[in-house]
C-alpha cells in the first residue's frame, strides 16, 4: 500500500468506477472525464488511452500482459489503460456531485505500472481534490511508481473533508512524468468513500458468522463498538440478503445495538453511522464490518408420507440425497442410505419407517412414511361360453374391490359394474381388471355368439313339363344343417345348387337348423311347369255320354287362359275368357249343328296363340 487511506471505517461509494464490463463507450462511464484521446483498441500511442478488459503484448513486449481487469468478482470487467502525453499536465480532471458538507471522504484508486523495462520513464501522478473555485482542499503524489518483477496492482489515496457548503469538488489527475519511453500506466476502481470513526460490531453468539437451525429460538443480539470522532452518533442497522450487493436499512432499527430473527435464508448484517441528520443520508455514513447470519432450513426428506404396495411388489425410496440418513423399520430394517429398494415385500414388512435427518449445516429433523401392503387381488370369472345370436348372458367379477371391463363393446351396464349383461352380435374376449386400490390383476374370458341360421333360394322362370332347372340355395350361420324339402324330382339334396324337374307346378323348401339349438330357418321357390296341352279334333255331343265334351287336356293348368270358338264364317260362337272347361256344343242354347269349328285359345303366359279346328259331329 502506497496511500494515506483510512483508519476508520468507510461507507459505501459515493463514486465507484470501475470503468464498466465488456463494450464499453467512455462518454457512458459516470464521473470519468479525460481530456486524452481515446482508441479502440488495446495499444494505445502517447498521449492516448483505451478502456479494455485485457493489456494485450504491445510494444515488443515491453508491456505487462493483463488477463483481467482489478475490480474483484466481475467478468470482463474494464480498466483505463493510459499511454501518458510526452509533456506533463492533467489527464483527467472532473466534477463530483453528491458529497455531505463537512464530511471526511476517502478518495482512492488503483494503479498499475504497465513498463517491464527499469530505465524506462516511471508513471508519476498527483492526485487534487480542489473546491469549484479552484481552491485545493487535499493533494496526493504517488511519486514514481516502480517497475516491479510483475504486474502488481496498489492502491493510492488520501482523505480530505468535503467543502462546509458545497456537495461538489473537482477531481484533478495530473501527470508528472514527461512521455516518451515509458510513463506507462492502468487504472482501476476509482473510489470516494466516507470515512470517520472505526465502527466494529459484535454477536452474542461469540462469533460474527452466527448458524442456526429454523428451529432454534435463540436470539442473539447484535452491538457496536465506535471510535471517538462524531459528537452525536445516529445508527442505522442494514440487512443484504444477496451477499452484499445490495444494503437496506431495517424499519426502526436505529440504536446501537439490534437483535435479528430472520427467516430462512443467508442474511448480512451491519451497522451504519453518521453525524446527526446525516444519517438520513446515505452518502455520508460509514458502514461496519459485517456479521453473517445463516439461518438453515429444517431437513426435510421430500418423500410421500404413505406408500402403498402389493405383496411382491418392489417399492424404491429416493429421499433429498443432500443430507444424511439413519433408518429404522419394520422386522429390523435399518438403513443409512438417503435412496434404497425394498424387494419383493411381504406383508411382515408393513408399517411405519423412521428416520433420522441431518443436514450439512448439523440441522436435525425426523421424518416418516407408512408402508402398506396388501395382499394381490386374484381376478376370476365367468368361463368362457358360447351363445346364440341375439341371447344376452351375465358377466360375473370377483377377486377385487373395484373392477374394470374392456373394451366396451356390447356391454349394457358401466364398465365398473361387478355383474355385466351383454348381447354380443359377434365372438369377443373380454378383460377384467380387478383391484385392491393398489394393484390388480387380470382375467380373460371368451365369449362365442353362435350365428343363427338363414336360407335362401334365388327365384327361377318357369320350365315346360319334360324340361329341368338349377336351384341355387345359399345358408349362413354357425355349424348349420340343411336339407330340400319334397324330395323328390331332385337329382341331389345334398347340395345346394341341386337340378330339379317336376312334372307339374311345384314348391321345393330349403331347411336350415342350427347343430346348437340356435334355431330353423326355411325358405321356399315356386316352379311354375307350363304343361303341354292336349287339344281334341272331333267330339260328338248326342247324349250317348262318349265324347259328349270338347274338352282340352291340361288346360287346368292355365287358369288365365282365354278360349274363343268361331264358326265357318268367322263369327264368334263361344268366348270363355277363364278357368274354360268345356264346350258342350251349344251356341244361344241351341246345339250347333254338325260342322267344321275354328278355336283360338290365347293361355296369358308368355306362350304362343294356339288355333286349330275342331270337327263337331250329331
Amino acid at each position: 500500500m502506497n496511500a494515506q487511506l483510512c483508519t476508520g471505517s468507510l461507507g459505501d461509494p459515493v463514486v465507484n468506477i470501475t470503468f464498466g464490463t465488456g463494450s464499453v463507450n467512455p462518454i457512458n462511464i459516470a464521473g470519468f472525464n479525460t481530456n486524452y484521446t481515446y482508441l479502440n483498441t488495446s495499444c494505445p500511442n502517447d498521449g492516448q488511452y483505451t478502456i479494455a478488459s485485457i493489456s494485450p503484448n504491445c510494444y515488443n513486449s515491453s508491456w505487462w500482459v493483463l488477463s483481467e481487469d482489478h475490480t474483484p468478482g466481475d467478468i470482463s470487467g474494464n480498466m483505463m489503460i493510459v499511454n501518458a502525453s510526452y509533456n506533463p499536465g492533467d489527464f483527467c480532471v472532473d466534477t463530483v456531485d453528491g458529497l455531505c458538507n463537512g464530511v471526511t471522504y476517502e478518495f482512492a484508486a488503483w494503479l498499475l505500472n504497465l513498463v517491464r523495462n527499469p530505465n524506462s520513464i516511471l508513471p508519476n501522478i498527483t492526485f487534487s481534490i480542489e473546491t469549484t473555485s479552484g481552491t485545493v482542499i487535499q493533494q496526493y503524489k504517488t511519486g514514481d511508481i516502480p517497475v516491479t518483477n510483475g504486474p502488481v496492482w496498489s492502491q493510492y489515496g488520501f482523505f480530505f473533508t468535503a467543502p462546509v457548503n458545497s456537495g461538489k469538488i473537482v477531481l484533478r489527475m495530473r501527470n508528472n512524468a514527461p512521455g516518451g519511453m515509458g510513463n506507462d500506466l492502468v487504472i482501476d476502481d476509482i473510489t470516494f468513500r466516507p470515512c470517520g470513526p472505526k465502527v466494529l460490531v459484535t454477536s452474542t453468539s461469540g462469533s460474527n458468522s452466527v448458524f442456526a437451525c429454523e428451529y432454534d429460538t435463540t436470539h442473539y443480539t447484535f452491538g457496536s463498538n465506535v471510535s471517538a470522532g462524531y459528537n452525536n452518533v445516529q445508527y442505522q442497522w442494514q440487512v443484504s440478503s444477496d451477499k452484499g450487493s445490495t444494503w437496506n436499512d431495517i424499519n426502526g432499527a436505529t440504536n446501537s445495538t439490534y437483535t435479528p430473527l430472520p427467516p430462512i435464508g443467508y442474511f448480512m448484517y451491519r451497522l451504519t453511522i453518521a453525524e446527526g441528520t446525516s444519517i438520513n443520508i446515505s452518502n455520508c455514513r460509514i458502514a461496519s464490518d459485517t456479521i453473517y447470519y445463516n439461518r438453515a432450513a429444517m431437513p426435510v426428506a421430500g418423500i410421500s408420507r404413505a406408500q402403498n404396495v402389493c405383496v411382491g411388489d418392489s417399492i424404491a425410496i429416493n429421499a433429498n440425497s443432500f443430507y444424511s440418513y439413519t433408518w429404522t423399520g419394520p422386522s429390523g430394517f435399518s438403513n443409512t442410505q438417503p435412496s434404497f429398494v425394498l424387494k419383493n415385500v411381504s406383508l411382515s414388512d408393513s408399517g411405519w419407517y423412521f428416520t433420522q435427518l441431518v443436514s450439512p449445516a448439523g440441522c436435525t429433523a425426523k421424518d416418516s412414511f407408512l408402508l402398506h401392503i396388501k395382499a394381490r387381488p386374484v381376478a376370476w370369472t365367468i368361463p368362457n361360453t358360447s351363445i346364440c345370436e341375439g341371447q344376452s348372458i351375465l358377466l360375473e367379477a370377483h377377486g377385487g374391490e373395484s373392477y374394470l371391463w374392456k373394451p366396451s363393446t356390447y356391454l349394457n351396464n358401466h364398465t365398473t359394474d361387478s355383474i355385466i349383461n351383454i348381447t354380443p352380435a359377434d365372438s369377443i374376449m373380454y378383460v377384467l381388471y380387478a383391484s385392491n386400490g393398489i394393484c390388480y390383476d387380470s382375467q380373460f374370458v371368451q365369449i362365442n355368439v353362435w350365428k343363427k341360421p338363414t336360407a335362401n333360394i334365388d327365384p327361377v322362370q318357369p320350365i315346360y313339363e319334360g324340361h329341368s332347372v338349377v336351384l341355387n340355395g345359399t345358408i349362413t350361420g354357425s355349424d348349420i344343417q340343411y336339407y330340400w324339402n319334397p324330395n323328390s324330382y331332385i337329382n341331389n339334396s345334398n347340395t345346394l345348387q341341386p337340378t330339379v324337374y317336376p312334372d307339374t307346378s311345384s314348391t321345393f323348401y330349403l331347411i336350415a337348423t342350427s347343430a346348437h339349438n340356435c334355431g330353423v330357418a326355411t325358405d321356399s321357390v315356386f316352379i311354375k311347369v307350363y304343361k303341354t296341352l292336349h287339344i281334341p279334333n272331333a267330339f260328338s255331343p248326342n247324349g250317348d255320354g262318349i265324347n259328349d265334351y270338347w274338352m282340352i287336356g291340361n288346360i287346368g293348368s292355365y287358369p288365365q287362359a282365354e278360349v274363343k270358338i268361331f264358326n265357318r264364317d268367322g263369327a264368334l260362337i263361344f268366348n270363355a275368357s277363364r278357368n274354360f272347361i268345356k264346350w258342350d256344343g251349344i251356341i244361344n242354347g241351341n246345339p250347333a249343328p254338325t260342322g267344321t269349328y275354328y278355336y283360338m285359345i290365347n293361355l296369358h303366359e308368355n306362350q304362343p296363340t294356339y288355333s286349330g279346328w275342331v270337327e263337331l259331329i250329331r
